[in-house]
């Protein structure tokens, strides 16, 4: 078995049809379907069940594709590995983020990497952990900053700084007239909180959190949107808990108000995640250590 036949059959396994796998590789059909049979006979099984004129992999099949699409990948990875040693400068990073981090922070550690790295090409995708989880674990991207936890095994998960939950306001709220900076627990049941939406992970967070001292909160509006929960809390609809990363800008401009929680500290962990077999390049160290000093600077 060469890596000639083992990209042919990836794309036939991957349109599940000879015809359109020739037409992406510009060769005939009849030489696809030639190399199927040549690697189904030297491998001594068969690849493809042929049922209604549809191909269909085998159990056997499915493993080989499963093999076939690290290998290729593991071969595309060594080209740009190369190209990277040659001229780091002239390098591809692909990264990700979920909602929070992609949002408020990615966008900033990204253009401070690019001043030192002008030449780099950089690309990002903002999502939900499990998404960017199964982005690096498929190699769609290089290294993934997330806020969820990271359940695969063949990802290394490293801590990138603690992230804190802040109790906010408006400044228009009895809390910040009667000149309050510091409330009981209990006194957060009985305001209306804007929550983000069942499963989200700053939600589970400030639940836990409220549960352990006995406090069961008084959900008046779920949202799934952050700004949103932030306009809803300057227009005085409610309080919230969110992420200190998302409110500097309000908080410096008075436009929101942080009340602390006596007894009480929300916080969690922020993480940069990327495959345990990922080969760590000059560009992608470069990229490590910048978040290293990033870190030290939060």
């Amino acid at each position: 078995m060469n890596l000639r036949q083992l990209q042919i059959f990836t794309h036939v396994a991957n349109t599940k049809s000879m015809s359109e796998t020739a037409r992406q590789l510009f060769m005939t059909q009849p030489a696809v379907s030639q190399t199927i049979a040549e690697l189904e006979e030297q491998l001594e099984v068969k690849l493809f069940d042929r049922l209604n004129k549809k191909l269909i992999l085998t159990d056997v099949g499915e493993v080989l594709h499963t093999y076939g699409k690290r290998i290729l990948e593991l071969v595309e990875e060594a080209n740009h590995t190369i190209r990277d040693f040659s001229n780091m400068e002239q390098g591809r990073l692909r990264l990700g983020a979920s909602t929070t981090i992609g949002i408020y922070l990615l966008p900033k550690i990204v253009g401070e990497f690019q001043k030192k790295h002008a030449s780099v090409e950089t690309s990002f995708t903002i999502d939900n952990t499990s998404v960017i989880e199964r982005m690096v674990s498929d190699n769609q991207i290089d290294l993934g900053l997330v806020e969820g936890i990271v359940r695969s095994g063949d990802i290394r998960v490293e801590t990138l700084f603690r992230d804190e939950l802040y109790l906010i306001c408006s400044p228009n709220h009895h809390w910040v007239r009667e000149g309050k900076q510091t409330v009981m627990p209990d006194e957060v049941s009985q305001e209306p909180l804007i929550q983000r939406e069942v499963g989200s992970g700053t939600r589970g967070i400030v639940e836990n959190a409220l549960r352990q001292h006995q406090v069961t909160c008084r959900i008046d509006h779920v949202l799934n949107n952050t700004e949103a929960i932030k306009k809803a809390v300057e227009a005085d609809i409610g309080i919230a808990f969110v992420s200190k990363l998302a409110v500097q800008e309000e908080l410096q401009s008075g436009k929101l108000v942080r009340i602390k929680l006596t007894g009480v500290t929300m916080t969690r962990e922020l993480y940069v995640i990327f495959h345990k077999d990922k080969y760590r390049s000059p560009l992608f160290e470069s990229f490590l250590k910048h978040l290293e000093v990033y870190q030290v600077e939060r």
